[in-house]
C-alpha cells in the first residue's frame, strides 16, 4: 500500500522556500513567530560586516616598541595610540612596580583605613581631576620620548 500523495509541496521562489497548499493552490501563510521575550535577542539573517581595522592593543608587531590605546578615565587626551619604545617600557614597568608596591605596603602596614584614603581619591572630582592631569602629562612626555 503507497503512502497518499502530500497535499503540501515546496518550492523555491525567489531564494526563499515558499509552501504551498495542493488542494487549495495558493501560498500556505507563515505561522507568526512568537513574541521576543525580554532579554532574549535572536539571531537575524544578515549579511557578515566587513571587520573594519582597530587601532592596535598590545604589542604591535612592525617594528620594536609597544601600542598603548589610552582611555578617558585616566587620560585628558583619550582616545589616542600611544607609541612606546624599549626605553618608555622599561619606564611604565618601573612605574607600575612603584605602584604596587605602594599600594601593597599602605594595605600591609595601615590596612582598612587605605581604603578610605583609596575611597577619597576615587570619589573627590577634584583629586581625580589632579590624577588625570598628571597621568596625561606623564603619558605625554611617554610617548614624545618613543616618537
Amino acid at each position: 500500500m503507497d503512502m497518499p500523495p502530500s497535499r503540501y509541496r515546496v518550492v523555491e521562489q525567489g531564494r526563499r522556500l515558499v509552501v504551498i497548499d495542493t488542494l487549495a493552490g495558493e501560498p500556505v501563510r507563515p505561522v507568526p513567530a512568537a513574541p521576543e521575550m525580554p532579554g532574549e535577542k535572536r539571531r537575524r539573517m544578515e549579511a557578515p560586516r566587513p571587520a573594519s581595522p582597530s587601532p592596535p592593543r598590545g604589542r604591535d608587531a612592525g617594528g620594536e616598541g609597544f601600542g598603548l590605546v589610552t582611555a578617558r578615565w585616566y587620560d585628558n587626551e583619550a582616545p589616542r595610540t600611544i607609541r612606546i619604545d624599549r626605553d618608555g617600557q622599561t619606564q611604565l614597568g618601573v612605574a607600575l612596580l612603584v605602584l604596587i608596591v605602594v599600594g601593597g605596603f599602605f594595605l600591609a602596614v595601615i590596612g582598612w583605613p587605605a581604603l578610605i584614603v583609596l575611597g577619597f581619591l576615587l570619589f573627590n572630582p577634584k583629586a581625580r581631576g589632579g590624577l588625570r592631569t598628571a597621568a596625561t602629562s606623564w603619558l605625554t612626555a611617554l610617548d614624545a620620548k618613543g616618537g
